[in-house]
């Protein structure tokens, strides 16, 4: 069964009020938001028992489903969606991504997501009914992330698949629907996995870079405690880092900046105190870079519990 909506030959004024209707009529009550007028936009569906196969092409502007259209809908699928040229961000279960052309995004309409159609787009989306892939995502019953890259491993098979088997000749493909449902569904759990092993490696190797940085800060920093101009931008300077990565770096440690080096130079201020007793609690505090007694009295006692005096006295 083909379906064909286009806004082509409807009057400006209520091209996007249809767009919104051939939306919801060709798939589930999703919510299109956008301008009331001048909108241009063509959906091709080859409707099958097992498999559904669309063609979309529009405006950008986003669609959502919201926890009203959840429950509106009858049954629930899963669209997987290979975005053939255009720029996509997508959300779902709390996590957001960019789609780049050739990606997948897969969708559940179990629960709400939001798509947001940066520009002019146009995508092959393929319908699969919930049981065809639920029971195969774990003990959750969904991805890790809603996008898998067809630039690499099973997600660029499973792109190709698309693209090359189902999108030339849907009606073929119908004939033989409950196979290409069945072949589809195991490209894209394949998939999943493999995008979910080279994110956690991905977050790994960014792990390890993130703590080489975080030795190379805290390195330069204690070995330039004494110098009071010492600053971001100082250190940023000498291990040629930028500041946005300096700051990401110390807050994945739970850390600033700021608070490394006051805490650093309370720590010498203490050794100071303890093993010079001819310097006072004052040349001390100057010397590592606090310039105003009452300050450092107060940060000193936050850090320790004592005051500098009374931890000179014992």
């Amino acid at each position: 069964m083909l379906g064909v909506w286009t806004t082509e030959g409807i009057p400006e004024a209520e091209q996007f009020a249809y767009w919104r209707d051939a939306v919801c009529d060709a798939f589930v009550p999703l919510e299109p938001e956008g301008r009331p007028e001048r909108f241009s936009g063509r959906i091709e569906s080859f409707h099958g028992q097992d498999l559904q196969v669309s063609s979309v092409a529009a405006e950008g502007h986003p669609v959502n489903l919201t926890r009203r259209g959840v429950h509106r809908q009858g049954n629930t699928y899963f669209f997987a969606n290979l975005l053939l040229y255009g720029s996509v961000f997508v959300e779902q279960f709390g996590v957001g991504a960019r789609v780049e052309p050739g990606d997948i995004y897969l969708l559940d309409t179990a629960s709400p997501f939001a798509v947001q159609f940066a520009s002019r787009f146009k995508i092959l989306c393929v319908t699969l009914d919930e049981a065809m892939l639920r029971p195969r995502l774990g003990s959750g019953g969904r991805l890790s992330s809603p996008v898998i890259r067809g630039n690499r491993g099973a997600g660029q098979l499973t792109a190709q698949y698309i693209r090359n088997v189902i999108a030339p000749d849907p009606v073929a493909v119908l004939d033989v629907q409950d196979l290409a449902a069945v072949h589809l569904s195991s490209l894209l759990v394949r998939a999943a996995s493999g995008e979910a092993e080279a994110e956690g490696e991905e977050g790994l190797a960014r792990s390890n870079r993130g703590r080489a940085s975080l030795e190379r800060i805290k390195g330069f920093v204690d070995a330039h405690l004494a110098e009071p101009g010492l600053s971001v931008q100082g250190v940023c300077s000498a291990l040629n880092m930028s500041r946005s990565h300096l700051y990401g770096v110390m807050a994945e440690a739970g850390e600033t900046f700021s608070g490394y080096l006051r805490d650093r130079r309370l720590d010498e201020c203490r050794r100071s105190i303890l093993a010079a007793p001819d310097k006072t609690i004052a040349e001390i505090a100057y010397a590592w870079g606090f310039q105003d007694q009452s300050s450092f009295t107060r940060m000193f006692k936050a850090r320790f519990g004592v005051t500098p005096r009374q931890a000179r006295s014992g």
